[in-house]
């Protein structure tokens, strides 16, 4: 299934369906590709604008970072799924096959790395989110702000299937070095997060 290829309203009924794919790691990806583009709506709103012409390398910058971002989270939808169907496809070879624990395992992990990636991409976006949010055109900051809560959004996603996949995972070496991977990586994101919610609070936008 190439997520790509869907209207929205295809994509929302086919994840309203009596199936588990496409699921909470593809609408994640799709989350984040979301979020990619607003950062750079943003960015194109503040090009050419003589106000903020002090940061047109910056928001070039941001361009190309969301372009790779948004292409990768795009991708990352249809990974989704994919990943997905080989883990079933390993969990239904026969119970005799001498096989078949390795193939699910070996299916687990591979099915790790796509929501994985996800939270990395979210990172990218909530860096990206600071930058606009700061130094963009600010009578788009409100979608700089939105941008941001969709990463945020994506990267809790991104956490959930990582430790799902986890559990039914034996390697304990395995595990471990991919929580400490993510959690780093969660924490970078958490710190641009905060600073953009601490940017929402001082321009008044929530009292929260």
């Amino acid at each position: 299934m190439d997520i790509r290829k869907l209207t929205v309203e295809e994509l929302c009924n086919k994840v309203k369906e009596k199936n588990p794919v496409p699921g909470g790691g593809a609408v994640g990806a799709v989350v984040a590709a979301l979020g990619a583009a607003l950062n750079s709506m943003v960015a194109n709103l503040t090009l050419g604008k003589k106000k903020y012409e002090n940061y047109e390398g910056l928001m070039q910058e941001v361009l190309e970072n969301m372009e790779l971002v948004l292409e990768k989270t795009l991708r990352l939808a249809s990974e989704d799924v994919k990943a997905f169907d080989k883990v079933m496809e390993a969990y239904k070879l026969p119970k005799e096959d001498p096989e078949r624990e390795l193939k699910i395992q070996e299916a687990l992990k591979k099915a790790v790395e796509t929501p994985f990636e996800l939270v990395e991409c979210a990172r990218d976006i909530l860096k990206y989110s600071e930058i606009v949010a700061k130094w963009g055109n600010q009578n788009a900051v409100s979608d700089a702000y939105s941008a941001a809560e969709l990463a945020r959004a994506a990267c809790k996603i991104g956490e959930y299937n990582v430790v799902i996949n986890l559990k039914s995972i034996t390697d304990e070496e395995f595990k471990n070095k991919v929580l400490d991977e993510m959690y780093e990586v969660m924490g970078e994101a958490k710190v641009y997060y905060e600073r953009i919610q601490e940017l929402i609070k001082e321009n008044g936008f929530t009292k929260i």
